[in-house]
């Protein structure tokens, strides 16, 4: 197994988290606090964390571990961000029932306003629907190799995971899917998929919004860089969620702000009962809504991390040895002939971070790049030259 496909059936490593009754503790001699207290500490020490990673970035100059966008120029940015708190009381909440972000993003990407769901990033978006989808006996169905969170958080809701390998042209398993799926549950895709770069086909994952018989999640934190997206399908969809962050095309990855598209039927009461009475910055707010009005310098920032994109792939190919994936993404996936754990240290001394994969499907000794600036992309391709090489 791949160091990045996600284990089968695997339950917090098998057994109940279940407390036993108090009358048996009783019979035991067992203070009930205390047992309750050692159980829910073992099973937090069975549960898996997120893996950064770098250790230390002391010493980087080009960080390509974490898909952030450097192309936006930081001058540019840092006004933008000044000019969005400059009104801003910070001594007041932000409120979510100020519609602004919602009808930005509903005029920007075709949806009702009432079909969006401000988060604290993807990554709290995750979490929510494993929270309110999600529990005991359930299944999530997750689409590998893949972002880690999905499987995470679906095993602290408590819900069976299901692995379903891409297939080994990188296309999207769909019967597989829909086998694994069962009577429900929730199904997790990423597309552009992440760390592969890869956009699903759209036929395909029509095919399982038509068929699975849960929840279908579509991340699409890439989706500006890539062909398509199908945000706008939930207004006939009910049981598609769609994912969507200011991290990576907006370059505000720092401020933690992204959002669920989902149909406008239980997204309004989603977003009243499942959603935290203040999870967003209302510094970010003001800073999306103020980079949404601005659209034509968002698409010139992306389609230069298209076009750079290109450049660099090219010049990836062009060492003997090195395989790389086709991307949609603004990062791309290399194999490379030599030992990828090495080469991620040796870049690293270098001043350039990486993102350490291993084998992935059928691609041996991975990393993830970021597609950085020409100076940082430069800085990766000497270093890498020189380390393959040898």
């Amino acid at each position: 197994m791949g160091r990045h496909q996600v284990p089968q059936g695997d339950r917090l490593c098998g057994g109940t988290s279940e407390p036993l009754p108090l009358h048996t503790l009783a019979i035991r001699g067992i203070g009930p606090t205390m047992n309750w207290m050692e159980e829910r500490l073992s099973r937090l020490q069975r549960w898996e964390g997120y893996q950064h990673s770098v250790e230390s970035r002391e010493g980087v100059q080009s960080k390509l571990d974490a898909n952030e966008n450097w192309h936006l120029p930081r001058a540019e940015i840092r006004e933008a961000l000044s000019t969005s708190a400059e009104h801003l009381d910070p001594r007041s909440y932000p409120d979510l029932a100020d519609t602004n972000l919602a009808k930005e993003v509903s005029a920007q990407i075709g949806v009702p306003s009432e079909s969006v769901i401000p988060c604290a990033g993807a990554d709290q978006a995750i979490d929510l629907i494993c929270q309110a989808f999600l529990g005991p006996g359930d299944n999530a169905v997750i689409v590998s190799p893949t972002f880690s969170m999905y499987r995470l958080r679906a095993i602290i809701a408590g819900a069976e995971c299901a692995c379903v390998q891409m297939l080994p042209d990188l296309g999207l398993p769909v019967a597989e899917i829909l086998r694994r799926g069962g009577p429900g549950g929730v199904a997790f895709i990423c597309s552009p998929n992440n760390p592969t770069g890869n956009q699903f086909n759209r036929a395909d994952v029509e095919q399982v919004l038509d068929s699975f018989q849960g929840l279908v999640v579509l991340d699409e934190a890439y989706v500006e860089f890539a062909s398509y997206s199908l945000s706008r399908r939930v207004r006939q969809r009910r049981n598609l969620a769609v994912l969507r962050t200011f991290s990576k095309a907006y370059g505000m990855a720092g401020l933690r702000l992204g959002y669920i598209v989902a149909n406008e039927e239980w997204a309004p009461e989603f977003l009243a009962k499942v959603q935290y009475p203040y999870p967003v910055s209302g510094v970010a707010v003001a800073m999306a809504i103020a980079m949404l009005k601005d659209r034509s310098r968002i698409e010139q920032w992306v389609g230069k991390v298209r076009n750079e994109r290109v450049w660099l792939t090219r010049r990836l190919r062009a060492i003997p040895g090195i395989v790389v994936v086709d991307s949609e993404a603004n990062f791309l996936m290399a194999s490379l002939p030599v030992d990828s754990g090495e080469v991620h240290k040796r870049l690293l001394a270098a001043g350039v971070s990486t993102r350490k994969l291993g084998d992935v499907l059928d691609f041996p000794n991975c990393l993830r790049i970021t597609v950085g600036t020409r100076r940082m992309n430069k800085q990766l391709l000497e270093e890498l030259r020189g380390i393959v090489a040898k």
